[in-house]
C-alpha cells in the first residue's frame, strides 16, 4: 500500500515530467503555425488543419482518462506520452504535408500556447486530486505544478528564439526539424520520470462510465466551459501567426513575448501556491473572476496599435491565468466521485477541446479582419467567466467570499 510519505517524496518526479513536457510542447505549439506558414500554407488551410487536430485529441483524452480510472492515472499518463514522441519524430524526419498533418493530429500539437500548455494532460489533474483529498492541499499541488511547468515553458520559447541563430546554417526548415527532434527527446525524459511517481490505490470502478452524481456535476462544468473553449479556439491557437501578420514582427520577437508571458504565469502560480491556505476569497470566486479578466485582456489586446502594448496586455493575461488555473482545476473536481476522476476530468476537457475546434474559424476571421478572432475570443471568454460562477455557485450561497 502506498504511504503518504511516498506520494509526497515522489511528487518531484511528476514535476520533472511536467517541466520537460512544458519545454517540448510549448515550443512545438508556438512553432507549428509558423512552420506551416514557412512551408507556404495559407491561414485558412492552417485553421482547418487545427480543427482536425483538436477533434482527434479531444476523443483521445477521454479514452486516456477512462483508462486511468481503471488502470491508474500514472499508467494513462505514460501511455499518453507515446503519442507526442511518435509525432515529434515524424515532424523531425519529413517535410511532406501529409506526414506533418498526421504527426500534428497524432501528437495533439495544437491548442493554447500558454505557460500551462505542457502541464496538464489526461490523468494529471486526476492524479493530484486522487493523491491529496484536502481542497487547499490540492490547490497548492496544482499551483506548484503550474509554477514549474510555466517556468520551464520559457525554455520552449527560447528554443523558438534559437531558430533565428541556426537558420543561417541549416535554413529555416532545417532548424525547425532539429528542434522537433530535441522536443521528442524531452518527452522521452518526461515519460521516464513518470515511472517513479507513486499514487494511491484506485477505488474499484463500479460503473461503465461514471456515477450519476459525477455526471450531473460534470455537465455543469461542461456548460461553463463551452463559451470559454470556443473563445480560446478562435483567439489563441494561431496567435503566434497573428502577431506576425498584425505587427510584422520576427519569430525572435514573438518568442520574447511568450517568454515574458511564461515568466508572468510562473510567478502567479507561485503566488497561488503560497496563498492556497490564506486566500480571503472562495476557490470558486478566484476561478471564475480570473477567467473573466483573461477575456478582458484579449479584448484590449485585439485593438492594441503597438506590439509593445500587446506584450504588456498578454503578459497581464498570462499572470491572471497562472493565478486562477489551480483554483479552476480544484473546483472542477469538487463534485466528482473518487472513482470517476479520470473520466470526469477528461469529459470536462473534451467539452473545452471540442469547442476549441472554433480554431477552424480563426483563419477565416483573420482573412476578413485581422483583430476579429482575438476580439471575439475575448468577448466569449469574458462571458464564460460569468457563466462559470453562476452555474457552479451553490443555490444557498450568494456571497462572493
Amino acid at each position: 500500500m502506498t504511504k503518504n510519505k511516498d506520494i509526497n517524496s515522489t511528487f518531484k518526479f511528476f514535476l520533472i515530467s511536467r517541466a520537460m513536457r512544458s519545454v517540448s510542447l510549448v515550443f512545438v505549439t508556438l512553432a507549428l503555425p509558423l512552420y506551416l506558414f514557412i512551408l507556404h500554407y495559407n491561414v485558412i488551410s492552417i485553421g482547418i488543419i487545427y480543427l482536425v487536430i483538436i477533434s482527434f485529441n479531444a476523443l483521445l483524452s477521454v479514452f486516456l482518462g477512462a483508462l486511468g480510472d481503471r488502470l491508474g492515472y500514472k499508467k494513462s499518463l505514460i501511455i499518453g506520452e507515446i503519442f507526442p514522441i511518435i509525432a515529434l519524430i515524424m515532424l523531425s524526419s519529413s517535410t511532406n504535408f501529409f506526414i506533418i498533418v498526421i504527426a500534428a493530429v497524432l501528437g495533439g500539437i495544437t491548442g493554447v500556447a500558454g505557460g500551462m500548455r505542457g502541464v496538464f494532460s489526461p490523468g494529471s489533474t486526476a492524479l493530484i486530486v486522487s493523491n491529496w483529498k484536502d481542497q487547499k492541499e490540492r490547490v497548492k499541488r496544482l499551483a506548484e505544478t503550474s509554477y514549474v511547468g510555466s517556468a520551464f515553458a520559457i525554455g520552449g520559447s527560447m528554443l523558438l528564439y534559437a531558430i533565428g541563430f541556426i537558420s543561417g546554417y541549416v535554413g529555416s526548415i532545417g532548424s525547425f526539424r532539429i528542434f522537433f527532434a530535441i522536443s521528442a527527446l524531452l518527452i522521452i525524459i518526461s515519460m521516464i520520470s513518470l515511472l517513479f511517481v507513486e499514487e494511491v490505490r484506485r477505488p474499484k470502478k463500479t460503473t461503465r462510465i461514471m456515477k450519476k452524481s459525477s455526471a450531473k456535476y460534470s455537465i455543469k462544468i461542461i456548460v461553463a466551459n463551452l463559451f470559454n473553449g470556443f473563445g480560446l479556439g478562435i483567439a489563441l491557437p494561431l496567435l503566434p501567426l497573428w502577431f506576425e501578420l498584425r505587427f510584422g514582427v520576427s519569430i525572435s520577437n514573438i518568442s520574447i513575448l511568450y517568454t515574458v508571458s511564461y515568466a508572468a504565469t510562473a510567478i502567479a502560480s507561485y503566488l497561488a501556491a503560497k496563498r492556497a491556505y490564506h486566500s480571503r476569497f472562495s476557490t470558486l470566486f478566484t476561478a471564475s473572476y480570473t477567467r473573466t479578466l483573461q477575456g478582458v485582456m484579449l479584448i484590449v489586446m485585439a485593438f492594441s496599435p503597438l506590439f509593445i502594448l500587446s506584450i504588456f496586455f498578454f503578459t497581464i493575461r498570462s499572470f491572471i491565468a497562472g493565478f486562477g488555473s489551480p483554483s479552476r482545476s480544484a473546483v472542477n473536481m469538487n463534485g466528482v466521485n473518487s472513482q470517476d476522476y479520470g473520466t470526469a476530468s477528461s469529459i470536462m476537457g473534451l467539452s473545452n477541446r471540442l469547442s476549441q475546434t472554433s480554431s477552424g474559424l480563426s483563419g477565416y476571421m483573420m482573412d476578413v479582419y485581422l483583430p476579429f478572432p482575438v476580439l471575439m475570443g475575448g468577448i466569449l471568454q469574458t462571458f464564460g467567466g460569468f457563466i462559470y460562477y453562476k452555474v457552479l455557485l451553490p443555490r444557498k450561497k450568494r456571497s462572493y467570499k
